[in-house]
């Protein structure tokens, strides 16, 4: 969540920065009087959206298709398995045999 939050800051600010990065660079004798906010922000405002339309649409395109199950993350031998998507007839070893496990020093009710 924090890496949308940057993108989203960056795109609203590379406006501000390339104006000013321009600015400095040229050195000219005409002197600007203000720094042209509202068209900087606007402009700041329509890549910001952007970019949010990007993102939704680069991650909705990571998602499952239909009929996949979701598999939630998890930790298998002390390491993290990110959550996936499996086609729905597969089944995993490591969820099944996890699920049917019995803890380790604990005796089975009879």
């Amino acid at each position: 969540m924090i890496r949308i939050t940057i993108i989203e800051i960056a795109s609203f600010f590379l406006p501000f920065l390339l104006f000013f990065i321009w600015r400095w660079q040229t050195r000219s004798d005409v002197k600007l009087t203000a720094t042209p906010a509202l068209k900087l922000g606007v402009a700041g405002a329509v890549l910001a959206i952007a970019a949010m339309i990007a993102l939704a649409m680069f991650d909705a395109s990571r998602g499952g298709h239909e009929g996949d199950r979701y598999v939630p993350p998890r930790v298998v031998d002390g390491r993290v398995v990110p959550g996936h998507f499996v086609p729905a007839g597969e089944v995993e070893s490591d969820a099944a045999d996890a699920d049917t496990s019995e803890p380790d020093g604990e005796d089975t009710p009879q």
